[in-house]
């Protein structure tokens, strides 16, 4: 095939492009985190038309200039080959290896894209939509041109283009809930309307694994060969399609997850999306960057759904969510942490829940519809859940499983504000366990934000589960009760610290079954983040919270500490969180609420807090609670400390 006479001229200007990039890359490219020998850098490609500046596409003139950029600055491009190779042991990938994919199989690829990759014999992976070359109108850009099997079958004959899979009819949203919200079809326990029931599990892999197949099938006889690259439609998937993936024989599967791609993962390679930009040079370093961490302060809200759930109203509690996602919009928070449950007394103890479940009653089928909403509108969603003050159906069940306090000379359940279930009590888990497994199920969140209920005070927790397994751990046979000056005492309150962890990281494991992106964020009253010795009161520890979770929400609630210098206690905050070096990881909330006196905090005031807690360094921030009907904070006076979106770059 010819190569097309725009070539000259885009080779012309890509040419002209190398002295721009040069200047702004040497800066940063002597470390640019690509090691040599097992990580990789994976970009993601779409269309490639010859307009400048279509939707998300990257120009042909635009790609050419990343080539040549990619060459002059010593990058190495490989094949999936080369991937396979190295996993294997059999070499190392070189220094700055990249690997270049192109999803969908638009025809720009074979008028254009396949000929100067034939120039720079450069290999790349093309991913395959199956339904959609013979059925075109069945694809998400209906104006767009596909490749047709004769074109497909030519460039993977090239030892150039690995063709691989992008499933025969999963990318496509499918209905997730009877709200009638829509979400991506590989990672979705689909709803079926007229059953009023969702997909079960085993229907869930059935779907997967017959699409899956489909799309090898028509690969092997449309185009030869045997298709062992998958990449996952929207980059949408869960540890159940890898699973039906893997016993299909993928070897490698691609992700739009962020991060340097690593050999010892190919089953989940990250990838970096594309985006077209004027400057794009150092917004490939920006991308790169993030690629570690998310340089986006986050500016959040914590909002209870109890304040505009309507019982028996579906419709009346939509209209009260619009309202709601309007006002957040407008003050322009970036991240929420919503109520996943029922709590509409206040009492902090959980008897019914917001989504559908195996353990607890369902309020109103509404949590994911919520969601759906607020990440319809660019905001990240962290579903704010208990961890432990659950209140169960089973009366007998419930006060079996509860935690025991020894006080006053007297064993019995616990009397503290959150009746807890005992998290060294096997069960507990059992039961814990399968609310989160159909919260990940049902919901399509970015994140959990784990409830302050987590916690365990000096008098607790004498539950004989707990008894035993301290003594399993530490080799002492305690009783109940706390005599000052016990050996054991120390051990103690270690074993209770390490098992609240335990359990809230079995818990985010079997979200990430279904969930695996989702980040874990977990609150911590501001005592045992300032007194270390704190830990025994609340079996809280803030440098085991540092290492185990993505984010520590701090509850700075300086009224309800009734604290006298809050500028002086807010800094003691921030420099605690500095000398951890976690000040990316660490969320400053403040109260909008005086609990005790039951008002509103003036608006001003909360701003002032938020403003200083920058001032001060800290790089997320959060408020608790909002209320939407009284406009409280005001949306004028908190909205410029508190918007943190981010525009678009300019083009």
């Amino acid at each position: 095939m010819n190569i097309p006479m725009s070539w000259e001229r885009i080779l012309l200007s890509a040419n002209i492009f190398k002295g721009l990039a040069l200047f702004l890359a040497l800066a940063w490219l002597s470390t640019a985190p690509a090691s040599a020998g097992d990580t990789f850098i994976a970009l993601t490609y779409h269309d490639i038309p010859v307009e400048e500046w279509v939707g998300d596409d990257i120009s042909q003139s635009q790609f050419v200039k990343q080539l040549e950029f990619f060459k002059t600055h010593g990058f190495t491009f490989i094949s999936p080959q080369d991937l396979l190779a190295a996993a294997q042991g059999h070499a190392p990938l070189p220094n700055k290896a990249l690997l270049l994919t192109f999803d969908d199989a638009y025809e720009s690829f074979y008028t254009f894209v396949y000929p100067v990759l034939q120039l720079y014999k450069i290999p790349v992976v093309l991913s395959v939509v199956t339904s959609w070359i013979d059925n075109p109108q069945a694809a998400i850009y209906k104006t767009k041109k596909l490749m047709s099997w004769e074109q497909l079958r030519e460039v993977g004959a090239s030892r150039l283009v690995t063709i691989a899979s992008h499933s025969h009819a999963l990318h496509q949203h499918i209905l997730a809930n009877p709200a009638g919200n829509v979400e991506p079809a590989p990672e979705t326990f689909q709803y079926f309307p007229e059953a009023q029931r969702y997909e079960t599990e085993a229907e869930f892999r059935t779907r997967l694994r017959t699409d899956l197949a489909e799309s090898i099938a028509l690969l092997r006889s449309k185009v030869g060969g045997n298709p062992y690259i998958l990449t996952w439609p929207y980059g949408a998937y869960n540890e159940l399609g890898l699973q039906e993936a893997a016993r299909l024989g993928f070897k490698i599967v691609l992700t739009l997850e962020s991060g340097l791609a690593q050999v010892r993962d190919l089953l989940r390679v990250k990838r970096l999306y594309m985006l077209p930009h004027r400057y794009w040079a150092p917004l490939f370093k920006e991308g790169l960057a993030r690629q570690f961490k998310d340089n986006l302060p986050m500016r959040a809200a914590q909002v209870d759904l109890d304040a505009i759930i309507e019982p028996g109203s579906y419709a009346e509690s939509d209209h009260n969510l619009g309202l709601l996602i309007e006002r957040l919009v407008a003050l322009g928070v970036n991240t929420v942490f919503i109520q996943g449950f029922v709590d509409q007394e206040g009492s902090g103890n959980i008897s019914a829940l917001y989504f559908p479940n195996r353990v607890l009653p369902v309020e109103m089928d509404f949590l994911s519809h919520a969601v759906n909403r607020l990440r319809v509108r660019n905001i990240k969603v962290f579903v704010w859940m208990p961890v432990l003050s659950y209140e169960l159906p089973d009366p007998r069940l419930n006060d079996q499983l509860k935690v025991r306090e020894y006080k006053d000379g007297q064993l019995s359940i616990t009397t503290s504000w959150y009746r807890r279930l005992s998290p060294f009590a096997p069960q507990t888990l059992e039961i814990v366990g399968k609310i989160f497994q159909d919260l990940a199920i049902h919901v399509n969140f970015d994140g959990i934000l784990f409830q302050d209920d987590a916690y365990l005070n000096d008098f607790e927790d004498f539950h004989p589960a707990a008894l035993e397994v301290f003594a399993q751990r530490s080799g002492w046979q305690i009783q109940p009760g706390l005599v000052e000056g016990e050996p054991w005492r120390g051990p103690w309150f270690d074993c209770k610290t390490e098992v609240l962890n335990e359990f809230i990281n079995q818990l985010t494991n079997i979200v990430r079954r279904y969930r695996p992106q989702i980040q874990v964020a977990r609150n911590i009253y501001s005592e045992p983040v300032l007194n270390p010795s704190a830990q025994e009161w609340f079996a809280q520890n803030f440098a085991s919270y540092l290492a185990s979770y993505d984010y520590t929400v701090i509850m700075a609630y300086a009224n309800m500490e009734k604290v006298k210098n809050k500028s002086s206690w807010y800094a003691q905050l921030v420099e605690r969180a500095r000398n951890f070096g976690a000040l990316d990881r660490v969320v400053f909330k403040v109260q909008a609420f005086d609990w005790q006196q039951k008002t509103w905090l003036k608006s001003p005031n909360i701003t002032q807090d938020l403003r200083y807690l920058v001032s001060q360094g800290a790089r997320h921030i959060a408020y608790y609670p909002d209320d939407v009907y009284l406009d409280k904070p005001e949306i004028d006076q908190l909205s410029p400390m508190i918007s943190g979106r981010e525009d678009l770059p300019e083009k």
